[in-house]
């Protein structure tokens, strides 16, 4: 049970849960606060409006009527300054006499006030600018008052107004938002989970169909990569990875069972032999005979072996050049001439097309086991008393090295195939030759070590070129 809490809470379920609540009540604490200052704003500017509307209208009446407050007198109409000044200010005030303070001062000193200021004044800032100011006064209102100033002809007119109902409202809202802010918090520990767990419920079937997928059941695809969302991209990879490890195991399998064959054959060779020669007593040369035999069998598993270290280590980068610079024609003189007793045990000849004065640089330890590896090969599925041509020339800023044999030469479909790891594309002459299929594998590592390419036209029953591009800019 703890484990399975532990595993809960540690989940991305969780925390994308936890980081989706963090993020709505953020949000939501922003849009209350950006609410909050909205309202406040604009409740303070209509009250600012509103007051200053009354105040210039009051203004307006006092000018427009040009009463001499100061020396006023009672007549008929008016039986007192106050009912003067009231009818003055009533359509200014009509809607918000209870609250509303009004305050008319002349320069003698203040001539009218309202009627909740009796006992009170208020103590403006004296200053020739009509302003709205933020004005406080306990004795007034225990909130504070918005107060607007105008300065006319004679007489300033203050009107002012208590944020008290701005304050309750605010407060309502404030109220309001602690009433629904544990609702929003469990909305969005709710909303969270259920997000997370529609977002990863693909994640866990991936999991499980991979989970299933094993060694013997490579073939197996993930479902889901038809989706284009980033689910969908991570199944296509995931697949494409898979499909990448099939072929691994594919060639991994390949290369062990043909590895095993290959060298099964000279081991039964050797083993059969050795077992005739120590069953009766034989002859010097018999013996002889046995030992050359398990001799050239135990270079032909030397060169087996040999073959798969070397593609080993170029497919691990572990192969280091060792160049140095060389004359190509009197460095390919001296590979034929290690050559050309091989070809004259088949009657054949090797005839040579070499250009002068081009230096390469290269490792000459590898290119010369390449170089033995194509000659050999067309000595081996040559016409025997043919011709087997070598050129070297420098065509388009690269080296060109050109081996040609006469023969029963490779179909066309086959010729891509060569190069391949154990690929043989005539078993029995193979057999006969003793090739493995590893040759030209050798061949093609080494070439493009170099940075070069190796490639083949070949023509069915006459003639088969294998071709070796060196790139200018190794020359030195």
């Amino acid at each position: 049970m703890i484990n399975r809490l532990k595993l809960f809470f540690t989940s991305s379920r969780f925390k994308i849960a936890l980081w989706y609540a963090a993020v709505f009540l953020v949000l939501e604490t922003i849009l209350g606060v950006v609410i909050y200052f909205y309202i406040l704003q604009k409740s303070e500017a209509a009250l600012d409006s509103n007051i200053e509307s009354q105040a210039k209208a009051i203004l307006r009446g006092i000018e427009e009527k040009h009463f001499d407050l100061e020396t006023f007198q009672p007549d008929s109409i008016y039986k007192s300054k106050d009912e003067l000044i009231w009818d003055i200010i009533y359509d200014a005030i009509v809607f918000n006499r209870r609250n509303t303070f009004i305050q008319i001062s002349s320069l003698a000193g203040v001539v009218f006030k309202s009627a909740n200021l009796v006992g009170n004044e208020i103590k403006a800032e004296q200053s020739n600018q009509n302003k709205i100011i933020k004005y406080y006064n306990p004795k007034l209102s225990e909130h504070p008052i918005r107060l607007c100033i105008l300065r006319g002809r004679g007489y300033s007119v203050i009107v002012a107004y208590p944020t008290d109902q701005i304050e309750q409202m605010l407060g309502l809202l404030n109220e309001l938002y602690l009433i629904i802010a544990p609702l929003f918090f469990i909305i969005s520990i709710a909303g969270g989970f259920v997000i997370s767990y529609k977002s990863l419920s693909r994640i866990d079937k991936i999991i499980l169909k991979t989970s299933e997928i094993t060694a013997h059941n490579l073939k197996e695809i993930i479902p889901g990569g038809n989706y284009k969302d980033e689910f969908g991209r991570l199944v296509n990879t995931m697949n494409e990875m898979i499909g990448r490890i099939k072929k691994s195991v594919e060639y991994m399998n390949e290369f062990s069972l043909a590895a095993a064959h290959e060298l099964k054959t000279p081991l039964t060779i050797l083993r059969g032999e050795i077992e005739i020669a120590l069953k009766s007593e034989k002859s010097k040369e018999r013996y002889i005979e046995v030992l050359q035999s398990n001799y050239e069998e135990t270079l032909r598993m030397i060169r087996i072996i040999d073959n798969l270290f070397f593609i080993s280590k170029s497919e691990k980068d572990l192969i280091k050049l060792e160049r140095c610079p060389v004359e190509l024609s009197t460095f390919l003189k001296s590979v034929v001439d290690n050559m050309k007793m091989v070809a004259r045990e088949r009657g054949m000849y090797i005839s040579l097309n070499l250009s002068k004065d081009i230096i390469i640089n290269i490792d000459t330890g590898l290119i010369k086991q390449a170089l033995y590896n194509i000659i050999d090969n067309a000595i081996k599925y040559g016409i025997e008393k043919s011709t087997i041509e070598i050129t070297s020339k420098e065509i388009s800023e690269k080296i060109n090295i050109s081996i040609t044999n006469s023969g029963c030469g490779i179909e066309p479909d086959k010729v891509e195939k060569i190069f391949d790891k154990f690929y043989r594309a005539d078993e029995s002459r193979t057999k006969k030759s003793g090739g493995v299929g590893l040759g030209l594998s050798v061949v093609k590592s080494i070439i493009e070590l170099h940075g070069g390419s190796v490639f083949v036209n070949s023509k069915p029953n006459e003639t088969t070129t294998f071709s070796i591009s060196l790139p200018k800019e190794e020359l030195v």
